[in-house]
């Protein structure tokens, strides 16, 4: 049991790390669309993050 919970925390720790990563990435992203386009690059981002959210609420209530 001792094993697969050692496994289980290296699998967590790798999708924590990439997320993170995932997460900075769109930062970054953000940034540099506020740099080029001003406010309305904050409209796209907040229509995308909206899109984004309403994924993952359908994803959870098909139980992926």
């Amino acid at each position: 049991m001792g094993q697969a919970s050692q496994e289980e925390l290296r699998s967590e720790a790798r999708t924590a790390t990439l997320l993170f990563f995932f997460a900075l990435t769109v930062l970054v992203l953000g940034v540099i669309a506020f740099l080029l386009w001003g406010l309305p690059a904050l409209t796209m981002i907040g229509l995308a993050a909206t899109a984004g959210v309403y994924g993952m609420l359908v994803a959870y209530a098909a139980g992926l």
